[in-house]
C-alpha cells in the first residue's frame, strides 16, 4: 500500500462555486481515514479528485512518491466503492469480482485463485455462482468490496458505501469493513455524513465544512477536544449543550454566571481564563457529562420537560428560556415530566469557546 498526500488542492466549478478549498492532508500507509461532514461540504468531491473522476483546479495529489494529479483514473492504482454498489447485473458474482483482472489479461488460474481469496475475505465465497438480483443489499456491497480488493490497489476509496443499507445491517457492515481493512492492510479513505460510522471505524477523522478542513484528529480528539463550536455540535448524539456565560473575576477567583448558573470553575479552567481577555464565552458540555445530584451540590435546577427512555439510559430534557438542555442519565430511577432535577457538571470535561471566533479556548 502507500501514503496519500493532497497539497493545497482546490476544486472550483464555474466562476463562483468553490467545492474544495486549499485542502491539505496526508493519509498514512495502512491508515483508515474518514472524511466527515454535512451534505455539500466537499468530502465526496475531494475523494473524486483522488480517484481522477474530477479534475483538480489547483494543487497536487501524490500516491506514495508518484504525482497522479493529471493521470487518468486507470493509471492511479486506486479502487473506489460507490454508494449504489455498481455491480453488473448480467454477471455472476465470480465474473463481477474477476472482471478487472480479465481486463489486465491475468491468466485464468490466477484470476480464479484471486477471486476465491477475496471472496473468502468478504464472506461471499458461497455466492460466486449467483447473480446480483439473487443477493441482498449487504451481499451486493460485499461483492463491490471484493471487486475493489481483487486488483490490490494502493488506495481504497469508499463513498458512503453503507448508506443504502438498513440500520441493523449498517452496524454489522461497519465491523466487517474495518475487519477487511485490517486483513488487507489497506490505505483507506472513507466518506460519510454519519458521525457514528466515523467514530466507530476511523483511525483519524477529517471534519469538513464548506469545502474546508475544520479539524483532523482521532475519534477521541474530535469528541473530547473539539476545536470549534461546529465540531462540538456536529459530533455526538445528543449533541453538545451550549450555555452563554459571563466571566466574573474577583481577587483572582473566577465565576461563570448566567441567569441559570453561577459556579466557580476548577483550577484548570481558571488557568485558561487568565489569558482570556473577554467578558463572556460559550460553555460546552456533553449530555453524558451532566449528572443528577442533590440540591446542595447542584449547579443548575429545573423541571424535566421530557424524558426519553432508551433502554440502557434515559435522555432528560429541560428548558432554559428558549433553549433545551439534554442530559443522559441512568435508566433508573425514571424521571417524569414536571419533576425537578438537580444537575452538576463534570468540570474536567467542560469545553470553552469564544463566541466571536467560535474556536475553543485554552488549548
Amino acid at each position: 500500500m502507500a501514503t496519500l498526500t493532497m497539497q493545497d488542492v482546490t476544486k472550483q466549478f464555474g466562476r463562483k462555486v468553490i467545492a474544495v478549498k486549499e485542502f491539505n492532508l496526508e493519509v498514512q500507509d495502512q491508515e483508515f481515514l474518514v472524511l466527515l461532514g454535512p451534505s455539500g461540504c466537499g468530502k465526496t468531491t475531494a475523494m473524486r479528485m483522488v480517484a481522477g473522476l474530477e479534475e483538480v483546479t489547483n494543487g497536487r495529489i501524490l500516491i506514495g512518491d508518484r504525482d497522479v494529479t493529471d493521470l487518468p483514473p486507470r493509471n492511479r492504482n486506486v479502487s473506489m466503492i460507490f454508494q449504489n454498489y455498481a455491480v453488473w447485473p448480467h454477471m455472476t458474482v465470480f465474473d463481477n469480482i474477476g472482471f478487472a483482472l480479465k481486463l489486465k489479461k491475468m491468466p485464468k488460474d490466477e484470476i480464479e485463485k484471486t477471486v476465491k481469496e477475496v471472496a473468502g475475505m468478504t464472506n461471499i465465497d458461497m455466492l460466486l455462482e449467483r447473480y446480483p438480483s439473487q443477493l441482498s443489499g449487504g451481499q451486493q456491497q460485499r461483492v463491490a468490496v471484493a471487486r475493489a480488493i481483487a486488483v490490490y490497489p494502493e488506495i481504497f476509496l469508499m463513498d458512503e458505501p453503507l448508506s443504502n443499507l438498513d440500520a441493523k445491517l449498517r452496524v454489522s457492515m461497519r465491523t466487517e469493513l474495518k475487519a477487511i481493512h485490517d486483513k488487507t492492510e489497506a490505505t483507506t479513505v472513507f466518506v460519510t455524513h454519519d458521525q457514528s460510522e466515523a467514530m466507530s471505524m476511523a483511525d483519524r477523522i477529517v471534519i469538513m465544512k464548506d469545502g474546508e478542513v475544520i479539524q483532523v484528529g482521532s475519534p477521541d480528539d474530535v469528541y473530547h477536544r473539539s476545536a470549534s463550536i461546529f465540531v462540538a455540535d456536529f459530533i455526538g448524539t445528543p449533541p453538545t449543550n451550549f450555555l452563554e456565560v459571563d466571566v466574573k473575576s474577583e481577587n483572582g477567583d473566577y465565576r461563570l454566571v448566567n441567569p441559570h448558573v453561577d459556579f466557580k470553575p476548577e483550577s484548570h479552567i481558571s488557568e485558561s481564563l487568565r489569558d482570556y481577555d473577554k467578558k463572556n464565552l460559550i460553555l460546552g458540555i456533553r449530555p453524558e457529562n451532566i449528572v443528577l445530584t442533590n440540591q446542595k451540590d447542584a449547579v443548575l435546577s429545573a423541571e424535566c420537560l421530557v424524558s426519553e427512555p432508551q433502554g440502557s439510559h434515559q435522555v432528560v430534557a429541560i428548558q432554559l428560556d428558549q433553549q433545551y438542555i439534554k442530559v443522559i442519565a441512568s435508566a433508573q430511577p425514571k424521571i417524569n415530566p414536571g419533576e425537578t432535577v438537580h444537575l452538576a457538571f463534570k468540570q474536567d470535561t467542560l469545553r470553552l469557546f469564544d463566541p466571536e471566533t467560535t474556536l475553543a479556548i485554552g488549548d
